[in-house]
């Protein structure tokens, strides 16, 4: 062990009771990465602090560590944020895992980092409330991480992303002092510093996150799921254009290409679809009345536009049926392909076939193999792109690919990313979007609570490195 490393490892254990610190090799294998698991950045150490306290402590001795210092949840993240790409220490926030209050009148709840959206959800159904955000990956990924990335999911298209139900957040500073912006109390009293939305999507570069106080809505009182079958990418646009400006303004329309759907029969998973159609996925909900009423509306406007093999559903146990192939998709790739980087652009839906085309042509002359299964109601693409990085060539060609489709992306009018965040996945890309000017200030911001960079240094822009 080095000389700094020995200074790390007495220091830290100052702050750390037994067990609750990293070193070996065989013990930090698993911290090197994220869902993003071709770019690996092993760190010195891990700290997982059984509570707040634990973590404020940690805080306070940042400048005597003397390195980097990343937060990091679940590590589900698919942008390379939660890893340390200048070595250092890693801080686990697993343990804060609390449920502290919930609210029923006053549509709130107040957890911990360190909760998953799927206890969130398990604990307000008794209220008859809910958080509307809803990740994918909600079985295993923390709040913590979807307010640092402004995650969102496939039910964002009519209840919004993560910055519409963050009401607080409390979180520790680089020098151990602990804030709270915003509340339940909608920023009065203790709750009057709100600048909370200076957090939500801050990537860890700003403050380590404790808790958040959220914003809940009534359990929708019936949900109908529809699955429809594309034969085309014309008829498929037809059906979302068509479904995103009627009055029966579905909570989530969700695509899949005929690559996904393929994919998806030839698993144990498969469902019984055609493989070479669209499959489209929609949903509405509200009170029993008025979606009863709709249902009809929403098969006609699929039927008028082409669709095919209509299915719908208010049973509970069927509409996890009709779901099953969107939900399946993600980790079967994970399963088929040594590597793979899915996307997280976002374009004006009238420019959905111009991009898919775009996408298929530039991985299909690199002879890399590309799915799309994506948040098509708000333009959120999730291009995922399946290659081998053992194999010379395959991975210089994938980020060769994400360079141009990002600036394509930006020159239709678009942005880098509706929920997975920045990270280091795309941080050579900001340049894109922001002038020299625009960087500048926004750097001063991180500046301001962390003037060295400690904090997640490499992360959304790439000059932003720390210097002990």
């Amino acid at each position: 062990m080095t000389a700094k490393l020995a200074e790390l490892e007495v220091t830290l254990r100052r702050c750390l009771k037994r067990g609750q610190l990293l070193l070996s090799p065989a013990q930090l294998a698993g911290y090197d990465t994220d869902g993003l698991s071709y770019k690996r950045f092993p760190p010195d150490a891990v700290a997982i602090p059984a509570d707040a306290d634990g973590l404020i402590a940690l805080l306070q001795a940042a400048d005597a560590l003397g390195v980097p210092i990343c937060l990091r949840g679940a590590g589900t993240s698919l942008s390379g944020g939660p890893v340390a790409v200048q070595g250092g220490l890693i801080i686990h926030t697993s343990r804060l895992r609390a449920i502290r209050q919930i609210s029923r009148d006053g549509l709130w709840c107040e957890v911990e980092c360190g909760v998953t959206l799927s206890q969130i959800d398990a604990a307000l159904k008794p209220y008859g409330l809910f958080y509307p955000p809803d990740p994918s990956s909600g079985p295993v990924c923390t709040i913590g991480g979807n307010v640092a990335s402004n995650s969102g999911g496939a039910h964002c298209f009519r209840y919004g992303v993560t910055s519409n139900y963050i009401l607080g957040v409390e979180a520790v500073l680089l020098d151990g002092r602990v804030v709270r912006f915003g509340g339940p109390g909608g920023g009065r009293g203790p709750w009057s510093h709100d600048w909370k939305r200076l957090m939500i999507g801050s990537e860890g570069t700003l403050a380590a996150f404790t808790r958040f106080w959220l914003r809940l809505l009534p359990a929708p009182e019936k949900v109908w799921t529809f699955r429809a079958i594309c034969p085309d990418l014309p008829t498929a646009e037809r059906a979302i254009q068509a479904l995103a400006s009627d009055p029966v303004f579905p909570v989530a329309i969700e695509l899949m290409d005929p690559r996904c759907v393929e994919m998806v029969e030839n698993s144990p998973m498969a469902v019984g679809l055609p493989r070479d159609h669209f499959l489209l996925v929609t949903e509405i909900d509200g009170p029993a009345q008025l979606v009863d009423r709709r249902v009809d509306q929403v098969r006609k406007l699929l039927q008028e536009a082409g669709a095919l093999g209509i299915a719908w559903s208010d049973d509970a146990q069927q509409r996890q049926g009709l779901w099953k192939a969107r939900k399946v998709a993600g980790g079967l790739m994970g399963q088929l392909s040594a590597d793979f980087v899915v996307q997280d652009a976002v374009i004006p839906k009238r420019y959905l076939a111009d991009i898919l085309q775009f996408v298929y042509d530039e991985a299909d002359a690199a002879g890399i193999r590309v799915v799309n299964v994506f948040h098509a109601g708000d333009g959120n693409l999730h291009p995922n792109f399946l290659f081998d990085s053992r194999i010379p060539g395959q991975l210089e060609a994938v980020e060769a690919i994400g360079k141009r489709l990002m600036r394509r992306v930006v020159e239709l009018g678009g942005t880098l990313s509706g929920e997975h965040g920045i990270g280091n996945d795309k941080s050579a890309y900001m340049p894109l979007v922001f002038g020299e000017a625009t960087q500048k200030l926004q750097l001063a911001v991180p500046a301001v609570f962390d003037r060295a960079s400690q904090l997640n240094p490499g992360k959304v822009f790439e000059g932003r490195v720390y210097h002990a």
